[in-house]
């Protein structure tokens, strides 16, 4: 069973285990956008079973652990991400942010977990994220999350262990997902010109667009990945994914983590300036406009 598979990492993942052999059972919030999954499937020529799952609601996972039969392989891969200072995040956004990354996983898992128990075997695998070990400006809320859905991996692994079932963490760098692109979400608070972080928040979300996007790697390389740790025999606790998370962590290896923390400072820093100047160029273009209608 494969959550989010919407788009991104989810929808990859479930037509690679398919076109491995795996029985798939690809689930999603809103069977609306089932769409491009269908398609995906048919392109590839294999098939797939497609359920409705809200990991947010209870009795959707109550359901779906009723109805799905015993799970061998459970990947956790559903997650949203609302970008903004944790200044402006609000307290609703930041428990939809943990209801999602978090406490929603931990519900499913914990549904799924004793019919592997009872049968002595299985496989979780939790999609984290680089930004769960390094941290994320402007989007604390994601980065937290993420972060507590490393330490559960982690400690869950060593509680199951003894029943044959392995427990993985996947910590993938920025790829070129739905998550920072037609699915990105900012705070309600993100343009709020009175608050301290207004130019930081546009700073920042220029960055993104300047520096970051353009270089994220593709996401088939992660579902590639997801499908591998599916096949083989014994997988490892933790995979990092991607050039910019080797990066970082060889940095903080090194103990040379502060330098990139002010490089990323030092880019956000001229893209508020950048925004701030097009801001100003804007205010007086409109300015002359209206001086010729006078």
């Amino acid at each position: 069973m494969i959550t989010g598979c919407s788009s991104g990492f989810g929808l990859l993942s479930a037509v690679g285990a398919a076109r491995e052999g795996f029985e798939v059972i690809a689930t999603m919030r809103n069977l609306d956008k089932s769409g491009p999954l269908r398609e995906a499937l048919e392109a590839a020529e294999v098939k797939a079973r497609i359920e409705k799952l809200d990991i947010t609601c209870p009795d959707s996972i109550q359901s779906a652990a009723d109805n799905f039969g015993p799970v061998d392989i459970l990947v956790n891969n559903a997650g949203i991400l609302i970008a903004g200072s944790f200044l402006d995040l609000t307290e609703a956004e930041m428990n939809r942010v943990f209801e999602t990354n978090y406490f929603g996983i931990v519900r499913l898992t914990r549904q799924v977990a004793p019919h592997m128990i009872r049968r002595k075997s299985g496989r979780i695998i939790n999609i984290a994220s680089l930004a769960g070990l390094i941290g994320h400006p402007f989007n604390s809320a994601y980065a937290a999350s993420k972060h507590a859905l490393i330490g559960f991996s982690q400690s869950i692994r060593i509680e199951l262990a003894p029943f044959g079932i392995d427990v993985v963490s996947v910590e993938p760098g920025y790829h070129k997902t739905e998550i920072i692109g037609v699915n990105a979400n900012q705070s309600e608070n993100f343009y709020n010109r009175s608050g301290p972080m207004f130019e930081w928040n546009r700073g920042f979300l220029r960055a993104m667009f300047e520096e970051i996007i353009p270089r994220a790697g593709q996401p088939q390389q992660v579902a590639d990945l997801i499908v591998r740790i599916l096949c083989c025999e014994k997988p490892n606790a933790h995979y990092r994914v991607g050039k910019d998370a080797a990066f970082a962590m060889t940095l903080r290896w090194f103990g040379l983590f502060p330098w990139l923390e002010k490089q990323i400072t030092r880019k956000i820093r001229k893209y508020r300036r950048l925004e701030n100047q097009r801001q100003a160029e804007k205010q007086n273009r409109r300015k002359r406009e209206k001086e010729k209608y006078l």
